[in-house]
């Protein structure tokens, strides 16, 4: 027997699945910092989870806020590419500061979950294109639970000791 590969699309999973990736239209578009769509309807998860794909645009490299959710952890799964994610320890701002800030590469097929009340920022793309994340958190967590730090200090990410595969930007 044999089974020819043909390409992901809608019509080639009709009876078996749906489409998560963004269909023609959709997601990131020129110049956007990120793009965000809930999926969870599709996945039939439980009413209290929520899942969305998490487009993220290529950028400069500067860091000037971040946010938190206090009533739920965050998964950040790497679908497509490799991002930098700058997080920080769950905590209160003080004057604009933030302690124990860091930049971390999160590479296609990498995830991390991140702890209630951690501080984080849509990832930065480590190459020109854009990247894609599946996020799962709490259901209302954009309605109800996002507090935002505006830095006293914009912090420009650098790559240091890490090898950035497919060039650096």
């Amino acid at each position: 027997m044999k089974l020819e590969a043909t390409e992901l699309s809608e019509a080639a999973i009709e009876g078996v699945g749906r489409l998560l990736t963004p269909s023609a239209g959709k997601g990131l578009q020129a110049g956007d910092e990120f793009s965000f769509g809930i999926v969870s309807p599709e996945l039939g998860m439980p009413a209290s989870l929520c899942a969305g794909r998490l487009e993220c645009g290529a950028r400069p490299m500067t860091l000037k806020r971040l946010e938190r959710h206090l009533k739920t952890p965050e998964i950040l799964s790497a679908v497509k590419g490799d991002s930098i994610i700058c997080m920080a320890p769950a905590q209160e701002v003080r004057d604009g500061k933030l302690a124990g800030m860091r930049a971390i590469l999160v590479r296609e097929g990498q995830g991390v979950i991140l702890d209630r009340g951690a501080w984080h920022w849509i990832p930065f793309p480590s190459r020109e294109s854009a990247t894609r994340f599946l996020v799962i958190f709490r259901a209302g967590t954009g309605d109800d639970d996002l507090d935002f730090c505006d830095l006293a200090e914009n912090a420009d990410i650098v790559s240091g000791a890490i090898e950035l595969k497919g060039g650096a930007r």
